[in-house]
């Protein structure tokens, strides 16, 4: 379902077909915002990144949009989460050591991945991350897995509601809203 036909069955839900009241622009950022909630919250926003290491360099960017890391790979090679103090154990609190070698493990701290020991030539990381949604428009594909698609449409009209201030049919789609996250966030779990 494209972000228009998702814009476009809500509107036929409320009967707001050719309503300017609301813009397809403000039903597309309805549709991003219910978007953000199920990915920050059920996690179901998943991506793969691929990304070449450069020989002496440590530090390597989050990918764009990613909420959180699950898994990285270093040429095919399962690397180790570690925290700094697990980081200071290895260099012997010297985490300015700059020792060379096939990466083995990896330390997370705003949005950089330090990877220990630093890798000694080019190679390949494979990142595994939990995803944020892009900006949507017209153009735009839903990133959020279809299964939960026309469930967007709740969003979209207890948004549509409220802006009509019809509280009683908004509380009534926020309540449907809030059960299909509640069961997006048990059914995600399962593909963990």
């Amino acid at each position: 379902m494209t972000p228009t036909d998702l814009a476009e069955y809500a509107r036929r839900q409320w009967n707001a077909v050719g309503d300017s009241f609301y813009s397809d622009d403000e039903l597309y950022q309805y549709i991003w915002n219910a978007q953000m909630e199920l990915a920050t919250e059920a996690n179901c926003i998943r991506r793969v990144y691929t990304a070449s290491t450069v020989a002496s360099q440590q530090e390597y960017e989050f990918p764009t949009n990613t909420l959180s890391i699950k898994r990285i790979t270093y040429e095919g090679t399962k690397l180790v989460p570690i925290t700094f103090r697990e980081d200071d154990a290895l260099t012997l609190s010297n985490s300015s050591t700059t020792a060379t070698g096939t990466p083995q493990y990896y330390a997370v701290w705003n949005e950089t991945i330090y990877l220990r020991p630093i890798p000694s030539a080019v190679g390949t990381l494979k990142i595994f991350s939990m995803n944020e949604p892009q900006e949507v428009t017209n153009a735009s594909t839903l990133e959020v897995p279809s299964r939960y698609h026309l469930a967007i449409a709740d969003y979209l009209l207890a948004s549509m509601c409220a802006k009509d201030k019809n509280l009683q049919m908004a509380r009534h789609y926020q309540d449907r809203w809030e059960a299909t996250k509640i069961r997006a966030k048990t059914m995600e779990r399962k593909f963990l």
